[in-house]
């Protein structure tokens, strides 16, 4: 009986031990991540799907919106987007930011207004001023920096964000179905609530 007890003991030791690391690793992604040359963002989202993370400042007397999107887990042949819809939830519509790393290992990042499902990208301008955009590529993940100004978007966005592969240097479409049919939402710029496609919602993470 002493035996069983004592292994029952440890059972449950390990686990809470397992729950705690798994958390402990879930908050390094998003609330804990540290940016190089010191770069600080006050709030920060882990985004349900695509291994995706949203970090970003928020200055209302201006309307402009620092952003840091994170795509984790990602190979060096495949691009990301990260996007703002000023008119609907899909992609449709979607003002994104792409990024990817081209066949000389160096990195592309543009912006591209998506106006059709089959699409490839093309870079143009977006409906909304983009400013200081660059990305990275470390350690099987991306990383989209951004300043965008929103004077006539307000504070209550649509988001969307993806990935696909490439051919050569060239974005083709990602796949139709599971996460990538789900990686959208909203996101309220002052409040920090952010909700998903499904309804549902949490709240983001604010770096003390």
């Amino acid at each position: 009986m002493g035996g069983r007890r004592l292994t029952l003991k440890l059972t449950l030791s390990l686990s809470l031990i397992t729950c705690f690391l798994l958390s402990s690793s879930y908050g390094q992604n998003c609330a804990k991540h540290s940016f190089p040359n010191n770069r600080v963002f006050k709030t920060c989202s882990d985004l349900p799907v695509l291994n995706s993370f949203l970090h970003f400042n928020y200055d209302t007397s201006s309307s402009k919106l620092e952003i840091a999107y994170r795509h984790s887990g990602i190979g060096s042949s495949r691009w990301v987007a990260w996007a703002i819809n000023p008119t609907s939830t899909g992609m449709v519509g979607s003002q994104a930011l792409v990024a990817y790393q081209q066949t000389n290992g160096t990195m592309r990042v543009y912006t591209s207004p998506i106006t059709q499902y089959q699409t490839q990208l093309q870079e143009g301008e977006l409906s909304f001023n983009v400013s200081d955009l660059s990305a990275s590529y470390e350690n099987d993940e991306i990383t989209i920096f951004a300043t965008l100004g929103l004077s006539n978007n307000g504070t209550m966005l649509n988001q969307v964000w993806q990935e696909g592969g490439l051919n050569g240097n060239i974005p083709q479409m990602h796949v139709t179905s599971g996460a990538n049919v789900q990686s959208m939402g909203t996101l309220n710029l002052v409040s920090g609530e952010a909700g998903t496609s499904n309804g549902g919602g949490s709240k983001l993470k604010k770096r003390n």
